[in-house]
C-alpha cells in the first residue's frame, strides 16, 4: 500500500487532525476561540450539551433572548459567522436538545423560528442561506409535533401562521415534509374557518391542502376566473392526476381549454404546460390514441423536441420507425430552416441535417454560433454539409457585420477539403 504523501497528510481533514491528539487540538480550539466570538460561544454550548438539558437550556435561552432583543445590524463580514452561529443554534435544539427533552426542545424551535422578523431585519439582504436555515427549523419542527396531539399541534401551528403569514407561507410545507397528514387535515379546518385575508395567508392554506391531500381545498382558494387560466388550471389537474382521479382532473382543464378567437373561430394555441397535463389526462383515461395526436399536432406548432421523443416513444415494433421517420421529414420541410435543422441535430439525425443543408442551402440563415457548434459535429462524416453550414454561418455573421465572427468561419470553411 502506497505511503500517504507529505501533501495529503498536511491537509486538514477529520481524520488528519486526530492525529494530533485531544490535548493538543484543545489547546488549538482555545487559542483561537478567544479571538472569535461565535466558536467561543459554540464551544460552550457543546460543552453544556454534553452536562445535559438542565446545563444546555439555559444557554439556549440565552442565545435565544439574544436574538428576540438585538436590533444591531449584522456587516458584511459578520453575516457568515452570523449565518453559522444560528444554524449552530437550530441545530443544537433540533438534536442534541431534542434527544433527552423534545418538549423543551419543542419550546425552543418555536420560539426559534419567531426571530425570523427580528433577525431578518438586522441582515442588508436576506439571501438563500438564511432563508434556508429557518427553513430546516421548520422542518425540524415538523418531526418534533410528530409526537403531540394533532389538535394542539394544528392549533399551534395555525396561531404562528397567523402572526406571521409570509414567513409560514415559506415554511408550512417543510413542517409536513414528513407526513403529519392528519395535523394538517386538522389545521386546514381551522384556517379555513378563520378566513384571513394578510398576504401570504392563502399559500399557507394551498399548502396545508397539500399535505393533506386535500385537492378540492387547493382548488377552493382560487377564484372563478383563476381557475379558468391555463397555469393554475395545470396545478390542480396535476393534484388530482398523483391522487388517481383523473375525472376531475379533466374538468379542471377543461375549464381553462383554448377558445376559439376572433371571427374565424380558429381555436387559440394552447398553452405548452396546460397542453402537457392534457396529454397525461388522456393517457390516464385510456384515450392514448388521442394522447398521440395532441403530441403530434404540437410537436408540428412548437417543433420541441422532448414532444417528438414522446410521440415517437408511445408507439411499439415499427410504428415508432415510421414515427421517427415522420417526425425528421417534417423537421427537414419545415419553413424556418434553422429550427428544423436543430431538431435534426439534437435527434440527433445527422445525415438527415447533412441533406437539409445540401437540399436546402439558398434560403439557410443559420446563427453563426449555431453553424459552428453542428459543422463540429458534421464534418467528420459529412464534410459538404458542415462547409456548406459554415459559410452560410459566415454570410449571416457578416450581414450582422461581425466580422471576426465571419473570417473565422470562411477560414474553417476553406480547410474543409470537399
Amino acid at each position: 500500500m502506497a505511503k500517504p504523501s507529505a501533501a495529503s497528510l498536511k491537509r486538514v481533514t477529520a481524520q488528519n487532525l486526530r492525529g494530533l491528539g485531544a490535548d493538543r487540538l484543545a489547546e488549538i480550539l482555545v487559542e483561537v476561540a478567544d479571538t472569535r466570538v461565535d466558536l467561543k460561544r459554540r464551544l460552550r454550548m457543546e460543552l453544556a450539551a454534553g452536562l445535559g438539558p438542565a446545563h444546555l437550556v439555559p444557554e439556549i435561552d440565552k442565545r435565544l433572548a439574544a436574538l428576540e432583543t438585538s436590533r444591531g445590524q449584522v456587516a458584511w463580514r459578520q453575516k457568515p459567522a452570523f449565518l453559522r452561529d444560528l444554524d449552530a443554534l437550530r441545530g443544537l435544539v433540533a438534536h442534541r436538545l431534542a434527544a433527552e427533552a423534545p418538549d423543551t426542545a419543542l419550546e425552543r424551535m418555536w420560539r426559534f423560528l419567531a426571530t425570523h422578523a427580528q433577525t431578518s431585519a438586522r441582515l442588508r439582504d436576506h439571501d438563500e442561506a438564511f432563508e434556508a436555515i429557518y427553513r430546516r427549523a421548520a422542518g425540524d419542527l415538523g418531526s418534533l409535533l410528530t409526537a403531540h396531539d394533532p389538535h394542539l399541534a394544528a392549533q399551534a401551528l395555525i396561531d404562528a401562521a397567523a402572526a406571521a403569514p409570509l414567513s409560514w407561507a415559506k415554511w408550512t410545507s417543510a413542517v409536513f415534509a414528513d407526513g403529519m397528514n392528519k395535523t394538517a387535515a386538522i389545521a386546514l379546518a381551522v384556517a379555513q374557518a378563520r378566513a384571513q385575508h394578510a398576504p401570504g395567508w392563502i399559500q399557507v392554506v394551498r399548502h396545508l391542502a397539500d399535505a393533506a391531500a386535500d385537492v378540492e381545498a387547493y382548488g377552493a382558494t382560487y377564484g372563478q376566473a383563476a381557475l379558468e387560466t391555463p397555469a393554475v388550471a395545470v396545478e390542480i389537474a396535476r393534484r388530482w392526476l398523483a391522487a388517481g382521479h383523473i375525472e376531475p382532473a379533466g374538468h379542471a382543464l377543461r375549464r381553462a381549454a383554448p377558445m376559439p378567437k376572433g371571427s374565424s373561430g380558429r381555436l387559440a394555441a394552447p398553452d405548452f404546460d396546460w397542453e402537457s397535463a392534457w396529454i397525461d389526462y388522456l393517457e390516464a383515461s385510456g384515450q392514448t390514441a388521442a394522447a398521440q395526436a395532441v403530441r403530434w399536432a404540437s410537436f408540428q406548432r412548437t417543433l420541441d423536441l422532448a414532444r417528438a421523443r414522446a410521440f415517437v416513444g408511445g408507439l411499439d415494433g415499427f410504428d415508432d420507425v415510421e414515427a421517427e421517420e415522420q417526425v425528421l421529414s417534417y423537421a427537414a420541410a419545415h419553413r424556418d430552416v434553422q429550427r428544423g435543422l436543430a431538431v435534426l441535430m439534437d435527434w440527433p439525425a445527422y445525415a438527415e441535417a447533412s441533406r437539409m443543408i445540401l437540399e436546402r442551402d439558398e434560403d439557410a440563415k443559420i446563427d453563426p454560433d449555431l453553424a459552428e457548434a453542428w459543422a463540429a459535429k458534421l464534418r467528420r462524416r459529412f464534410e459538404g454539409a458542415a462547409h456548406r453550414l459554415l459559410r452560410r454561418g459566415a454570410a449571416t455573421a457578416l450581414k450582422r457585420r461581425d466580422f471576426e465572427a465571419s473570417r473565422r468561419l470562411t477560414e474553417e470553411a476553406d480547410a474543409i477539403a470537399i
